[in-house]
């Protein structure tokens, strides 16, 4: 089995169980959109390939021990071969693509991930993911003036990822998606009020 196969194995065992749509297939999905980009790029693919598929492994979302997951899993690549300077710089992609940190990566394989992680919260998956992380938080669909519920989320987060992207590839993917969530939001207070049958 080769080193990226077993990265694979490795995250898939991690994130099997995961149902905050923080998944294995999101981690998938996000490695095909890395690759895409670096490709075009010329970004060194075999890091984009293992930060990808590992990067929501030591999340606080999916992990309740960052630290110790952090451990396991250089331990782990260490383990498959991969040298020291290429985990440093794959933690180090992790450790800074999240919105949340408000940071954007240094290197053009820690921003090629990061807009390939970001193009998956845009769109109609962006959708689904959105009611599968708040129904797993115990968040309403709805509520006026309720900054927490999923609705919500929109608007604090998915709403201004389109702008938010780091290369010319992912800018124009985003725009795309973007307008699907518009386009969701519409129908969806047009049915919440009931104007669909005035």
């Amino acid at each position: 089995m080769n080193k990226i196969k077993q990265v694979e194995a490795y995250a898939q065992e991690m994130l099997q169980s995961e149902k905050t749509a923080h998944d294995f297939s999101h981690s998938c999905r996000v490695m095909k959109i890395a690759v895409y980009i670096g490709e075009k790029l010329d970004a060194d693919i075999e890091i984009i390939k293992i930060a990808a598929l590992t990067h929501d492994i030591i999340d606080k979302k999916v992990t309740d021990d960052v630290e110790q997951t952090t451990m396991k899993l250089k331990n782990k690549l260490s383990s498959i071969g991969y040298q020291e300077e290429q985990i440093k710089e794959v933690l180090n992609i992790i450790e800074n693509i999240s919105f949340s940190s408000g940071k954007i990566p240094e290197s053009l394989e820690g921003k090629i991930v990061q807009d390939a992680d970001r193009l998956e919260a845009v769109g109609a998956i962006s959708i689904a993911r959105a009611f599968a992380y708040g129904g797993k938080m115990n968040r309403s669909i709805y509520e006026e003036n309720n900054d927490d519920c999923s609705i919500a989320h929109f608007y604090d987060k998915l709403l201004k990822l389109k702008d938010m992207m780091n290369t010319t590839i992912a800018k124009e993917i985003a725009k795309k998606r973007h307008i699907i969530m518009e386009e969701y939001l519409e129908n969806f207070f047009n049915e919440w009020n009931l104007k669909d049958i005035e």
